[in-house]
């Protein structure tokens, strides 16, 4: 334990040193939510030369993370492939991420004092509106990884989204009945949080990033994110430094309710998000990976058996289905083929609605 601490106060003031140069950079910009949060919008306009496409596309990351992963990869990134499409992205980076300026611990106007809630209800209206006022376009495409999917799933079937032209969902689950042991043993930490004003998941990944020393098992905990044989190290660790994001107490504790509950539900639990997809009637891809354990695949077959809309499609990622691995939950976005085997199925789809 003595030597944890003391390589843990030694080196996490080097980890700086370690992250990743993305090259891949656009316009920032910070909109500001009703409730006067600002949230980061990264701006890439489509590549000259494209054919640009209908609507614009609002790219939007899971939970525990901020924007950069979506865009790690750089030119075999989403990101880029959607420029090169000629699509207009704009990576969406919900409140309370270092980009946008970091809450207090504390004290001061802006602590870790949110919920998926206010993602849902705030931060997605927010982007929705900004995006829609600044391009003059009457609707979006919403592309949302994991729990980037989530928020539309919300917005589309409970609140009555009507600005969201297509709908991508990867790797987003709804249900989890039953969870999976990784994730039941992740839940039953929820206890830690009574220890410190939120889940400091970014300082423990850099650590884990910047030194190679895991602070969790890899069986129990990496595996819920990704199958390691599937993405090649330099991502993993440049995902560890430079994407993972320290997540409120009431997020966390929303979403250990969909573990305990196998339901997606509000943060007061009079909303059952994932009992109103019979609402949801634009077209819809979902997008899943036969070894994710956050969004199973079971999970995403039960979205789309309950989607309302007429145009929606279920794309999974497996060996047995011709593809070169199993996919894992963020393997989705950042696999060794995912520029080959997922991002070109997604872009298929979106062209013949734009």
């Amino acid at each position: 334990m003595l030597r944890f601490l003391f390589a843990f106060f030694v080196c996490v003031p080097l980890i700086v040193s370690c992250s990743a140069n993305i090259a891949l950079k656009g316009e920032i910009l910070h909109p500001k939510t009703s409730d006067g949060w600002d949230l980061t919008l990264e701006h890439f306009p489509p590549l000259q030369g494209t054919s640009n496409k209908k609507y614009p596309v609002i790219l939007c990351h899971g939970f525990i993370a901020n924007r950069i992963y979506l865009k790690i990869n750089e030119k075999s990134s989403i990101v880029a492939h959607l420029q090169k499409e000629g699509y207009d992205v704009w990576l969406l980076e919900l409140r309370g991420k270092q980009e946008a300026g970091s809450p207090s611990l504390f004290w001061g106007d802006k602590t870790f004092d949110y919920s998926i809630d206010d993602y849902i209800k705030q931060d997605a209206d927010a982007a929705i509106q900004y995006v829609l006022k600044t391009t003059g376009k009457e609707k979006v495409n919403w592309i949302g990884h994991s729990m980037g999917g989530m928020l539309q799933y919300a917005r589309l079937g409970s609140l009555g989204e009507n600005r969201v032209a297509n709908f991508v969902a990867i790797g987003s689950p709804a249900i989890m009945d039953p969870p999976s042991d990784a994730l039941k043993l992740w839940s039953s930490f929820t206890w830690l949080m009574n220890l410190w004003p939120a889940v400091p998941t970014q300082t423990w990944s850099e650590f884990r990033g910047g030194t190679g020393l895991p602070i969790f098992p890899k069986k129990s905990f990496e595996e819920v994110f990704w199958h390691a044989p599937n993405i090649e190290p330099k991502i993993v660790s440049g995902i560890f430094t430079d994407s993972i994001a320290t997540v409120s107490k009431r997020e966390a504790r929303q979403m250990d309710k969909i573990v305990e509950t196998g339901q997606f539900r509000s943060e007061d639990g009079k909303l059952i998000y994932s009992q109103a997809f019979g609402n949801i009637k634009i077209p819809v891809l979902l997008v899943a990976g036969r070894r994710d354990k956050l969004g199973f695949t079971y999970s995403l077959r039960y979205v789309y058996d309950q989607l309302g809309s007429a145009d929606k499609t279920l794309f999974v990622l497996s060996k047995g289905k011709g593809f070169s691995e199993d996919y894992g939950h963020t393997d989705l976005v950042v696999g060794k083929k995912a520029d080959d085997e997922v991002f070109p199925t997604i872009i298929h789809w979106l062209n013949k609605r734009n």
